[in-house]
């Protein structure tokens, strides 16, 4: 009898001891569970936050350029400003160039405002096309659009939008984008681009490029209008360094 008790107590023992590991065992799968809801619910939190920055910072129009900087200032094919200002910059640029995109972005605005809306400097963009066959579309695009008078317009808008050299992002979609957000009729672009009138301005620039001894972008040259240019050194791209420059050559003028 004492034996079969016994016998019997370690059964009910055992399946005690069974029965508790089993609920030990749902309450540690319940605990991960909810861990690991806990982490995906964190990092579902956290992408949706990226998603909602990103789409914040890409509805500030900075993909759109500063196209109303432009506003009201007089524009003919690649010159803008009063054509009877005092004294004219002409700037040689690659619309794939990096570096042009950062004066574009950084210090033409603040010319424009001080210089170019007061009456005193009218600008010139020459553009070049050295990196790659993109250089070569997006210039002709863009001069295409000047056929419009928007050819600053465009080029801002392109230096917004700009990928990375030679990477194949300027095709035709990119090009509609770019007219479209300037405020260009893209078809009109389109069929002026390949135009010999836009293939001469492209030769022109690259003529006047060599003939200044110009190697690299962004470059410059400043003068009185209708006089001789010099070439306009600058150190950085700042617009302290143009102001110095175009001061001193508005008092030379007086």
């Amino acid at each position: 009898m004492s034996s079969r008790s016994e016998s019997k107590k370690a059964a009910r023992e055992a399946r005690l001891a069974a029965e508790q590991e089993e609920a030990a065992k749902q309450r540690r799968q319940r605990t991960w569970s909810l861990i690991g809801g806990a982490v995906l619910l964190a990092a579902i939190i956290v992408v949706a936050l990226i998603v909602i920055s990103s789409s914040d910072s890409g509805d500030d129009g900075s993909d759109s350029g500063d196209v109303a900087l432009f506003d009201g200032i007089p524009q003919s094919g690649n010159a803008l400003g009063d054509p009877d200002a005092p004294l004219t910059m002409v700037e040689f640029a690659d619309l794939q160039c990096p570096f042009c995109k950062e004066y574009t972005a950084n210090v033409l605005p603040d010319l424009v405002e001080k210089y170019v809306k007061s009456g005193d400097l009218r600008m010139e963009l020459n553009l070049l096309t050295f990196i790659g066959p993109d250089s070569q579309t997006l210039a002709a695009s863009a001069y295409a659009a000047g056929d419009q008078d928007l050819m600053w317009q465009w080029t801002d808008t392109a230096y917004a939008r700009q990928g990375t050299e030679n990477s194949g992002y300027v095709d035709s979609d990119f090009i509609d984008s770019v007219s479209e957000a300037a405020g260009a009729d893209p078809e009109q672009v389109n069929q002026e681009a390949g135009s010999s009138a836009v293939s001469q301005e492209i030769t022109k620039a690259a003529d006047a490029a060599q003939q200044a001894g110009i190697s690299s972008t962004p470059s410059f040259l400043i003068g009185p209008t209708g006089g001789d240019l010099t070439n306009l050194d600058v150190q950085q791209l700042e617009t302290s360094q143009f102001e110095d420059a175009i001061d001193q050559q508005l008092s030379d003028a007086k």
